[in-house]
């Protein structure tokens, strides 16, 4: 029992953490990593971003098509 419960908080965090952020030089907008938006956008233009929090402090704002 101990060790379901180990690998359910291990699972937790890792889903927990997987989740970034990915915001665009150009438009300063920013979205899920699996939004389609982002597979459009050149590479030299993407910027990785670990949370919501630190997207709009660094002016970025949400996508209105994966709404993060």
């Amino acid at each position: 029992m101990k060790r379901i419960l180990a690998l359910t908080a291990v699972l937790i965090l890792i889903c927990s953490t997987a989740l970034a952020y990915v915001g665009n030089r150009n438009t300063r907008k920013f979205h899920h990593d699996t939004c389609g938006s982002v597979a459009k956008m050149k590479p030299s233009n993407r910027v990785y971003i670990e949370t919501r929090d630190e997207a709009i402090a660094s002016g970025y704002v949400p996508c209105q098509r994966c709404r993060p």
